[in-house]
């Protein structure tokens, strides 16, 4: 297993981030932010899947 790391604007809402990327892994639709950027990139490391900021998928 490896870690991610990545840099957002801001700290992300602990309490959503769960949500987040239940989200992104199902490819719902989740508002731009920080919970966002982290849940793409978990989705992203975890599927290898593109899900970055082009993608539709979240």
């Amino acid at each position: 297993m490896t870690d991610i790391q990545m840099t957002v604007d801001a700290p992300p809402e602990p309490g959503l981030l769960r949500a987040a990327i239940e989200a992104a892994l199902a490819g719902r639709p989740w508002p731009d932010g920080p919970e966002a950027a982290v849940a793409r990139a978990v989705a992203e490391h975890v599927t290898g899947n593109d899900h970055g900021p082009g993608s539709q998928s979240c």
